[in-house]
């Protein structure tokens, strides 16, 4: 049992922001048949499900269809969004019941001209005040305290939510209101940039992994690639996957009972 997994739904996005990795493969929604499958085959294997690696839930066709997928396999589902295409299948969709957590990454929006950042911010905020009861909302903001969009984002959501204009740790968060909360965290490195260094372990294959768009299962979200792929379940069941050679010479190598893989050296998600 896993505590997550992620399965790419789309590796399609309507931003191009500049801490995102870029990927080569081509851009495309995973068939609904194929997540059926993959959904199916994750079930017995991990708690939460994010629907995501690389790409925005909310540009896949199908995603309703996807989310009631999910609700009839009794899955709870983590969705991870940049919030910009909240509306775009209007609100039945957040009363589905596998959906437990919504988090907007707000960072995506410092690209974006200041009016149209305050009025996805507005929107994001207006949400949160209605949300269904049951469900957790959590607005993540990634980078120093210095940087101006931090400033302006945190400035603008403690303004809705008067008496709460504290910041935390990194790592840590703000309770906002019942079931919402605003997490600060660092921007950190994807693996393959830079030179590399020295890293202690990872917990791919272990805490989390993850299935691309095209059925590859890779060890975490940040493989974005598939360079570190051992299986695909459009050809192999996901337990042989997990269960099979490959995929535990590579969980050595990553909880540094081998070599951890050069790739991986330099991933910002790696504690060093």
């Amino acid at each position: 049992m896993f505590r997550r997994a992620f399965i790419e739904i789309t590796n399609e996005c309507n931003l191009a922001c500049g801490f995102c990795a870029a990927s080569t493969r081509p851009a495309a929604p995973m068939p609904l048949e194929n997540f059926k499958n993959a959904a199916a085959q994750v079930k017995p294997f991990a708690r939460v499900l994010s629907l995501h690696v690389l790409g925005e839930p909310f540009m896949h066709p199908r995603f309703p269809e996807i989310l009631g997928v999910c609700s009839r396999l009794g899955l709870k589902i983590n969705l991870v969004t940049n919030g910009t295409l909240l509306d775009k299948f209007g609100p039945a969709l957040f009363e589905e019941k596998c959906l437990v957590q919504v988090s907007f990454s707000l960072h995506a929006l410092a690209g974006l001209p200041a009016g149209l950042r305050a009025l996805h911010l507005g929107r994001l905020t207006g949400f949160a005040a209605v949300k269904p009861a049951r469900l957790i909302v959590g607005f993540r903001l990634r980078g120093s305290a210095a940087d101006p969009f931090v400033k302006e984002a945190s400035g603008f959501i403690f303004k809705m939510f008067p008496g709460r204009g504290e910041r935390p740790e990194p790592g840590r968060a703000v309770k906002l209101s019942d079931d919402v909360y605003l997490n600060f965290g660092e921007l950190f490195d994807w693996p393959g940039r830079g030179p590399g260094k020295v890293k202690k372990s990872c917990l791919g294959l272990r805490h989390h992994f993850a299935i691309l768009s095209t059925g590859e299962v890779i060890p975490c979200c940040a493989d974005h690639s598939g360079r570190l792929a051992v299986g695909n379940v459009n050809e192999k069941p996901l337990a042989e996957i997990l269960n099979g050679r490959t995929a535990a010479a590579l969980r050595d190598s990553l909880a540094e009972r081998a070599p951890m893989p050069s790739y991986c050296r330099s991933c910002g998600f790696c504690a060093p």
